[in-house]
């Protein structure tokens, strides 16, 4: 799975049902009468309302090769016209045409403002979520509700990974600002990969637990007593989300020694 899959950004389905195509992209008569007002020409309507209801659709404009061939056709047959009849504007026009259908659905430009918002929307999820598509999806959440066109997927991506790297480096500042001597020792001793002790207890520290049974149960008290050896690390958690937390474990476990500490 993609990136983008792994969000809820809006993408065309390329083969939608005819059921899909009345219900999603059949112009109502307001439309056709915008359609109308911006050109007589039935090839103009054809362009401007392939861009409306993409707008529409997706809360972007697409690139012109990427609408689906069965939307331009129901389009073309709602117009009555031939299949000949290209559906793509030339860019100044396309861009008067794009100008004209946010003012008609009131939808603002994606821009400095609006990337701001963003900003806000996704430093604010990240104290709590530390998923990327998450985080992606908050953005998206926050341009539909003020009624901002989405930008490129990739602006979005890089925006949250920005601030989702940002936002966990606080966290781990803070945390690392309450560690005693003796306990920065310790985690630093994990993270030689030439010491056997230190492998052990970091392998220890990400094994899984077993199924319920005594012997079991008395392995991972066991287990307990040593991870507790190291003090009390629930204060050093205080105030971070446990989601957060439960992420940076899982993060963690799938690292050995080597690659955890390349990420301090």
């Amino acid at each position: 799975m993609t990136a983008i899959e792994r969000t809820a950004y809006p993408r065309f389905k390329q083969q939608p049902t005819a059921k899909e195509l009345a219900g999603l992209y059949t112009p109502t008569s307001s439309e056709m009468a915008f359609a109308q007002s911006q050109t007589v020409s039935k090839m103009g309507q054809l362009r401007i309302l392939v861009l409306l209801k993409s707008l529409q659709r997706l809360g972007y404009f697409p690139h012109p090769d990427f609408v689906p061939t069965p939307v331009i056709q129901h389009l073309r047959s709602h117009l009555k016209l031939p299949s000949n009849i290209s559906a793509i504007s030339p860019l100044r026009t396309r861009r008067r045409y794009q100008q004209a259908i946010r003012t008609y659905l009131n939808i603002k430009p994606y821009d400095d403002v609006a990337q701001q918002l963003v900003a806000d929307a996704i430093a604010k999820a990240a104290e709590v979520m530390d998923y990327p598509a998450d985080l992606i999806n908050v953005s998206i959440e926050e341009l539909v509700k003020q009624r901002y066109e989405l930008p490129a997927f990739s602006t979005l991506d890089r925006l949250a990974g920005n601030i989702r790297s940002v936002a966990n480096t606080r966290l781990f500042e803070r945390i690392s600002e309450h560690l005693s001597t003796s306990e920065r020792t310790y985690l630093d001793q994990l993270l030689l990969p030439t010491t056997s002790q230190a492998q052990a207890t970091l392998n220890l520290l990400k094994a899984p637990a077993k199924s319920a049974t005594l012997s079991h149960m008395q392995q991972l008290q066991i287990k307990f007593d040593q991870l507790m050896s190291f003090g009390d690390a629930k204060r050093l958690l205080v105030g971070i989300a446990p989601s957060k937390v439960k992420s940076f474990a899982a993060q963690a476990k799938v690292l050995d020694v080597t690659e955890l500490g390349e990420t301090l």
